[in-house]
């Protein structure tokens, strides 16, 4: 299920992703969420994480400043000739109390957006 996007990026643009957070309901859970990116025909998952149960905070961070969560990394840097990005979820939403939850009613009354920061740079040529 696409939860955010896609978001068109300049391909001949080079990007690095500084923040990438998400807010979903803390009674959501049993569901993977990742950033991918994707360029011409590829897709690759930059960042993703798993919603277990008993979170205390709505806003998830996949990538803060210094470190993506997924590979520890200070750096996430988006593919050469990246058209954009979005964010995926997938999985069984379940709902605390209520269980089992449709992809639509999840994003419909228990997504609550994202917040996303690039950082455009130029590669030094030799």
């Amino acid at each position: 299920m696409i939860l955010d996007g896609p978001f068109e990026l300049d391909p001949s643009r080079r990007y690095s992703v500084d923040l990438m957070s998400f807010r979903v309901d803390t009674r959501i859970s049993k569901i993977s969420v990742g950033l991918f990116a994707y360029f011409g025909p590829y897709v690759v998952q930059i960042s993703a994480l798993f919603l277990g149960y008993n979170r205390k905070e709505e806003e998830v961070s996949l990538i803060k400043p210094g470190v993506n969560f997924l590979t520890m990394e200070s750096i996430s840097m988006l593919p050469p000739q990246c058209d954009g990005v979005v964010l995926v979820a997938w999985g069984e939403p379940w709902r605390a109390g209520e269980g089992s939850v449709t992809w639509e009613e999840l994003k419909e009354s228990d997504y609550h957006g994202m917040k996303l920061v690039l950082n455009q740079y130029e590669e030094l040529t030799e």
